[in-house]
């Protein structure tokens, strides 16, 4: 939900909302995964590590952790919208 809360107040996309609560949001910032079935769920979820590598040495995450990059354990069926990531992203 932070990134739903970034998209709202950072990047004025008022009414922001993940497909999850909000299916006919006019800014989906959170969706369905494409690989995913609505229809079939045993599974459908990603599951395992991910790893998301940092762009600044300077940002919170780096520093907390002491590294450039963050390995999270994912199990879920939504993931940011790829369409918004370059907007998100500027701010």
């Amino acid at each position: 939900l932070a990134v739903v809360e970034f998209a709202r107040n950072m990047c004025g996309m008022k009414g922001a909302n993940s497909e999850e609560f909000d299916s006919s949001t006019k800014h989906p910032v959170v969706m369905f995964m494409p690989e995913g079935s609505k229809t079939v769920m045993g599974g459908t979820m990603r599951l395992g590590t991910r790893r998301t590598i940092l762009k600044s040495k300077d940002c919170i995450t780096a520093k907390l952790y002491g590294e450039d990059s963050v390995d999270e354990r994912h199990r879920h069926r939504y993931e940011v919208n790829p369409k918004v990531v370059p907007e998100l992203e500027a701010k």
